[in-house]
């Protein structure tokens, strides 16, 4: 057997290296490379690189791990060429940001990859799974920063608090809306902590929180609302929400604040607070708006005819108040209830039914979105208790009627 020559050894050695290297690379970058503070991203690159082209995007992992929230940030996947001896590969980069929750180490495993490429001899696609590299770093919680829950690091943070739709003289029935917005440099917006749960219902007051609505910005904001209907005169008062935060800049703790908020609404005249049911006295209310109502009238018809109209009766204000319970707006339905309340002997507390009627609609009204397909079962419920009630008949002070022949019956 004849001995092969050098250079046909040579050949035979170069062989297997010259099928590695025509195989995918797959290469991970960490940045930045070391400890960093709770709070802080990692942007996680992983690198494929083909010798050919790609004709199908790679498959790549999601990179969720436990304490810590993972998302892809803007052209988080991006062409890129290489040059590899004298050949320029392709291949394509994708970016993860990863941010720790708490303070430890981070360990990712071996996750993998599926690359779609075509063969350099026969241009038909070759599909191959490639682990990455092993991925870990560790999160420290910096000295000064213990006991900030949760923990938000930033390099600016503000936090606002302001009432929307408050009329100059609010009354019962009427609605606004508090909105909190968080605003923070740095940080994604869904690890901006919330603000309405710090916030107590203050009595007299009805609640109807929203869903909040996040943006990453820059800057981050998270944007909260809550909307009030008005069931009681008084002073409400919303404290200054504090907001401990991390200064990723100076190094330093921080504290960021609102602005406390007060608004008065006032009893009008002859409001007394003697019900039950804490809902507004409606016999004061009612005689009020009833007192100004004829006021009114009575001063404008005075002037334009000689004659008055006849008030409205109980029966012409439980078809008004009927009417609104179909289309109107629950402040119009509330005031509509109030009179109709007050033109009946000894006006009763409203009904239980009528009330969680009334209640289910203001939620579907001032509450969080998608609340709003309930709001025609609670006006067909709010008729249904209205049905239940109608109004009184006066009685009846008719005198007979006088004999057709009085000499006769003499």
């Amino acid at each position: 057997m004849p001995t092969p020559c050098p250079a046909h050894l040579l050949a035979l050695l170069l062989l297997p290296c010259a099928a590695f290297a025509q195989d995918p690379q797959l290469t991970v970058t960490l940045d930045p490379d070391g400890p960093v503070t709770v709070g802080t991203p990692v942007e996680v690159t992983a690198t494929l690189l083909v010798p050919t082209f790609m004709p199908d995007p790679p498959v790549w992992p999601d990179l969720q791990i436990a304490d810590a929230v993972t998302r892809l940030p803007g052209r988080a996947t991006h062409p890129v060429t290489e040059r590899i001896g004298r050949d320029t590969w392709s291949g394509v980069a994708r970016t993860w940001q990863i941010v720790p929750q708490r303070a430890g180490d981070y360990d990712l495993g071996q996750p993998q990859v599926t690359a779609t490429w075509a063969d350099p001899e026969t241009s038909q696609p070759t599909s191959s799974v490639l682990d990455l590299p092993p991925i870990a770093f560790s999160a420290t919680v910096p000295a000064g920063a213990e006991g900030i829950d949760p923990f938000l690091a930033a390099t600016a943070v503000t936090v606002t608090a302001a009432l929307d739709g408050l009329p100059p003289a609010p009354k019962p029935g009427d609605a606004f809306t508090l909105t909190l917005t968080t605003t923070a440099a740095g940080p994604p917006a869904i690890l901006l902590p919330p603000l309405a749960s710090r916030i107590a219902t203050p009595p007299g007051l009805r609640a109807y929180p929203r869903e909040p609505a996040l943006a990453d910005g820059p800057p981050a904001t998270r944007t909260e609302a809550i909307a009030y209907v008005i069931e009681q005169p008084g002073t409400y008062a919303f404290p200054p929400i504090a907001l401990d935060w991390w200064n990723t800049t100076t190094e330093s703790r921080e504290t960021a604040t609102t602005a406390p908020i007060q608004l008065t609404v006032a009893a009008p005249p002859g409001w007394h607070a003697d019900r039950e049911d804490g809902g507004p006295p409606l016999r004061a209310i009612a005689t009020a708006l009833l007192l100004g109502i004829g006021a009114a009238i009575a001063f404008t018809v005075s002037r334009r005819r000689p004659r008055s109209p006849r008030p409205p009766t109980e029966a012409d204000l439980y078809r008004a108040l009927r009417h609104a319970a179909r289309t109107a707006p629950p402040p119009e339905i509330r005031r509509r209830l109030l009179q109709w309340q007050a033109a009946r002997p000894d006006p009763p507390a409203i009904p239980p039914a009528v009330a969680a009627a009334l209640r289910r609609l203001e939620r579907s009204t001032y509450g969080p979105p998608g609340a709003e397909p309930a709001e025609a079962d609670a006006r067909r419920d709010l008729l249904s208790a209205l049905s239940a009630m109608p109004p009184t008949r006066p009685p009846s002070h008719q005198t007979p009627l006088p004999a057709l022949n009085p000499a006769a019956s003499a």
